[in-house]
């Protein structure tokens, strides 16, 4: 009777050594595929919505082929002054994630939080969903919003002034 407990102790022990050998490759193989380099990141593209034009005060006249800015005035992670250019059609995103093209490492800030990008018309913003929102000029948006030469863009506790040249 002895050996038939210890040869169905033995069998249970192999039944559990080999369940724990394949949750261990499983996990491994896992973590091995998201790892991977997958196919190269497309930048975000938003759907096309009507805009809307934000004025810090008075409109502007903003010359045509005008080289757009975001220039730093307030932030806890960025240095005062520090400008960020836009090349007209080229989508910019700031956030919190490392691969942002406006890194800002700061807790009010969403891993992917807003997209910026220079038309034709002007600095175009959309708040990606974020989960404390975009303001301009104190505002919050919802949609994606023109931006006039000295808006302020608040991403955060970052602050943003808007500039064309």
């Amino acid at each position: 009777m002895l050996q038939i407990v210890l040869l169905a102790g033995k069998f249970i022990f192999l039944i559990i050594l080999y369940l724990f050998v394949y949750k261990v490759i499983r996990s491994t193989a896992r973590e091995l595929r998201a790892a991977a380099p997958g196919p190269a990141k497309q930048p975000y593209l938003a759907p096309p919505v009507a805009a809307t034009m934000v004025s810090p005060t008075a409109p502007q006249a903003v010359p045509v082929g005008a080289v757009w800015s975001l220039v730093v005035e307030k932030s806890p992670v960025l240095r005062p002054g520090e400008a960020f250019t836009f090349v007209p059609g080229v989508p910019a995103l700031a956030g919190r994630s490392s691969d942002m093209d406006i890194h800002l490492d700061d807790t009010f800030v969403s891993s992917k939080h807003v997209l910026f990008e220079a038309t034709a018309s002007g600095l175009l913003a959309e708040d990606l969903l974020s989960t404390n929102g975009t303001q301009v000029n104190g505002a919050d948006i919802s949609q994606p919003t023109l931006l006039s030469p000295g808006a302020r863009v608040e991403v955060g506790d970052t602050i943003f002034r808007v500039e064309a040249r």
